[in-house]
């Protein structure tokens, strides 16, 4: 398949599959669309962005980037290093929390205050703060709340009331606000208030603010579909900068789950990790997991190694006829080198032909009888040949006196047979050129690949260990496992010889590849640990039988039989 050809099947198969797309999809109808809504029953999970469950933040959060201007960034900060990267840049931004539980460590939130302190603004919607950071924002706290199932928000004259559901049912919800506190700010402002306790307020720090505010149920979904929801919480964000970078607190969101341990948040160094829970903390405690892991990493390393190698020889699989195999081929040629008897290769040559025939064209030319006539008219009839060019054939192979019977006898008889096999299809010329003309590899020997590979590993490893450990012979045995080791890739990943069609290309671990023609081949000679291939101008390559594996002697027995002619030593 050339490429013109390729290239008009991949357009095809595009084609037919746009085609198919096209025919099983909608068809376009004249009507406009209507919008689907979003429906959903689940009332369980809370607070989370771009959730469009009911207790979900979608809207809150599509309102928030319509509300901050095209191209600031809004982007969620999940670990110390992150929130320690961003406030490092000196930038004035937003950082905003709306969840039921919050909390930060010392050094996480002293960073936070240091930020608002120089401009930043810090919004935080909760319904419980862990002990340092109250103590941080104020300098005594209390909190009350309404058991009830809606409460009306005042913001100056403007009512909103709100509604708390499950399932489409209203439900009693503790509606919190602050009562009796003093900010560090003691000018503090109120925003919003309900039961004449103000439920969110801006405290100044600095050139920066903190705004504190109560009940993030507010901002659930099912809320912001109501239109005082909605105009509620455009109020709040309309407090915020629409010119800063929006930043979302989610390293401070607690579970509902977690027991709020105060102690453990406000310890005295106030700058200790985060409990570190993970399998890589419980693995990296134990020395005899640290080398197992090592080895786990080591196997997969090799096993991608190996395993990119391809897993099949590079020579094609061609189906074997039954009338003309290879097999048959390197009987001929043992019986021949064995006996050295022509007469006896042109019986084996006879009866491959009778059999042959018999299988090809069902006519049994093999008997001695007065039905023989009439098998040669059918064959002949059959064969499209003429019945003298069938009788010269078969009194090739039935001569009347052996002394005729030589090794240029029996070539002509190969020939005419060959030419008989051709003429009538038995043998078609496409797979004969793909027989004559094939071209193999031979690789090196994989074991020894595999151990220069193995040794350069660990040799490199070794000397290694002697660098950390400070023994001298370290800064030798690394660079020397690296030679081994690219000694050990080098030869998995160059072939050892070539056979082209025309060429032969000798491959060395390290150096120039050697190209030689094949017909500048002088002869084949078997040394005592391998083959030597002899060019002309005294050309030589030799391939030691320790390089070659059962499979690639193979291959390079049957070229040598392709080309028997030569002198075997």
């Amino acid at each position: 398949m050339n490429k013109q050809t390729k290239i008009g099947l991949v357009v095809f198969i595009l084609a037919f599959v746009a085609m198919v797309v096209w025919l099983l999809g909608n068809p376009v109808s004249t009507v406009k669309n209507i919008r689907n809504s979003y429906v959903s029953e689940n009332w369980d999970v809370q607070f989370k962005s771009n959730d469009k469950d009911p207790y979900g933040l979608f809207l809150f959060d599509q309102l928030l980037r319509a509300h901050v201007d095209s191209g600031k960034i809004i982007q969620p900060i999940t670990d110390w290093i992150q929130l320690d990267s961003i406030l490092s840049k000196k930038k004035n931004v937003t950082m905003l929390f709306v969840g039921n539980r919050f909390g930060l460590q010392n050094r996480e939130i002293d960073t936070i205050l240091n930020r608002v302190k120089e401009g930043s603004d810090l919004f935080i919607s909760y319904n419980d703060l862990t002990q340092n950071l109250i103590e941080r924002f104020f300098k005594s706290y209390e909190i009350s709340y309404d058991f009830a199932d809606s409460v009306t928000i005042f913001i100056q004259r403007n009512k909103f009331p709100m509604y708390y559901l499950y399932q489409n049912d209203t439900l009693a919800h503790e509606w919190k606000a602050f009562s009796a506190i003093q900010p560090i700010d003691s000018n503090y402002q109120s925003l919003s208030s309900f039961m004449e306790m103000s439920n969110f307020i801006r405290i100044k720090l600095g050139k920066g603010s903190i705004l504190l505010h109560t009940n993030p149920e507010i901002f659930f979904n099912y809320q912001l579909k109501r239109t005082e929801g909605y105009r509620y919480t455009s109020f709040v964000l309309n407090n915020l900068s629409k010119e800063k970078a929006v930043y979302l607190l989610e390293l401070g969101r607690l579970l509902d789950e977690e027991i709020m341990d105060d102690s453990a948040m406000d310890n005295a160094e106030g700058d200790a990790e985060r409990a570190d829970s993970s399998y890589l903390k419980f693995i990296l405690k134990s020395p005899a997991f640290m080398v197992a892991l090592g080895l786990t990493f080591l196997g997969l390393i090799l096993f991608m190694l190996f395993r990119a190698k391809r897993m099949q020889p590079i020579v094609p699989y061609l189906p074997k006829k039954k009338n003309m195999s290879l097999a048959f081929a390197e009987t001929i040629t043992s019986i021949y080198l064995a006996k050295q008897h022509p007469l006896g290769i042109l019986q084996v040559q006879r009866k491959n032909f009778y059999d042959a025939v018999n299988k090809h064209f069902f006519v049994d030319i093999s008997r001695r009888v007065e039905d023989r006539e009439r098998e040669i008219r059918i064959l002949a009839e059959k064969s499209t040949l003429s019945e003298s060019d069938v009788r010269d054939l078969l009194n090739l192979f039935e001569p009347t006196a052996k002394s005729i019977i030589n090794d240029h006898y029996i070539v002509e008889v190969a020939k005419k047979q060959r030419a008989f096999y051709l003429q009538t299809g038995m043998i078609s010329f496409k797979m004969l050129e793909r027989i004559e003309n094939q071209a193999f590899t031979i690789q090196r020997n994989l074991w020894l690949s595999y151990l220069f590979v193995l040794s350069g590993i660990f040799v490199v490893l070794l000397g290694f260990y002697y660098l950390v450990s400070a023994i001298g012979i370290g800064i030798i045995l690394w660079p020397l496992g690296a030679l081994i080791l690219a000694l050990g890739i080098r030869r998995l990943t160059i072939p050892l010889v070539s056979f082209e069609m025309e060429s032969v290309i000798y491959h060395p671990v390290f150096g120039r590849k050697k190209e030689l023609l094949i017909k500048e081949l002088l002869h084949v000679s078997r040394i005592s640990n391998g083959i030597q291939l002899q060019f002309t101008e005294n050309r030589i390559i030799t391939i030691t039988n320790f390089e070659l594996s059962s499979f690639d002697r193979t291959q390079l027995d049957k070229f040598i039989a392709k080309h028997h002619q030569l002198e075997i030593g």
